[in-house]
């Protein structure tokens, strides 16, 4: 898979967009898993120093999304499935709960963007664009803890769910489109539910969506062995 590049924006710390740079291909699985990384060839890659590069592994370590070995290198972390659970089982409890309440407090603004959001989903299915159909897959969540005004809490789900975002971008490259679809409608049941108000409904739909990721990672770890921890 190939390495994607990014425009540097030059307001910006070099550190960032050393991290910036390999936090979206470790995530986007174009660096995959287990893979070396060098500072030295990254530094040349992006013109900048070595110092940058070091500061955004150290970043990335402390994310375990990779791993520092002295003496050795510095490597892609490999999947790690108890984080992956953990990450996943954490946002179950949360988003059951945040949804229970954005059933009952939700604005008609805020519905408006959830559905406008599923419009783009439809489209990037259409293009087969995994990675954008990942971000407009967690822009679907987070509007629902930002009608809430609960950014707070989406942020540290997030930062909190690294593994899991490569676990659901290795679904999304090993299962056909039509997996992509079942996912798009999952959101349009919980839209539903939100404009319809029933909050039972809503949380019964959020756990059965996110508890899938649980069966998945077993039948990703069958087929890519190699990426995971054993």
């Amino acid at each position: 898979m190939e390495v994607r590049t990014m425009q540097r924006n030059e307001k910006g710390s070099r550190r960032n967009y050393v991290y910036t740079y390999l936090y979206k291909n470790i995530i986007g699985l174009s660096l995959q898993p287990g893979s070396a990384l060098s500072e030295n060839e990254i530094a040349k890659q992006l013109n900048v120093s070595r110092t940058p590069v070091r500061e955004a592994m150290i970043q990335l370590a402390k994310q375990d999304l990779v791993e520092i070995v002295p003496q050795i290198g510095t490597f892609v972390s490999l999947i790690n499935p108890a984080l992956v659970e953990e990450s996943r089982s954490m946002r179950e409890t949360l988003e059951i709960a945040n949804i229970k309440e954005a059933a009952e407090k939700i604005s008609a603004g805020y519905l408006l963007e959830l559905e406008t959001m599923i419009k783009n989903q439809k489209i990037v299915i259409e293009e087969g664009n995994y990675r954008e159909f990942l971000t407009y897959d967690d822009a679907f969540h987070e509007l629902i803890f930002k009608s809430l005004g609960k950014e707070r809490t989406w942020q540290a789900i997030d930062q909190m769910n690294s593994q899991f975002k490569r676990v659901r971008i290795l679904r999304l490259l090993t299962t056909p489109t039509q997996d992509w679809i079942e996912i798009m409608k999952e959101h349009e049941a919980l839209y539903s539910a939100l404009r319809e108000r029933d909050a039972s409904l809503a949380q019964k739909l959020m756990k059965e969506h996110l508890i899938k990721a649980k069966f998945h990672l077993d039948d990703l770890k069958a087929v890519h062995p190699d990426f995971f921890i054993n």
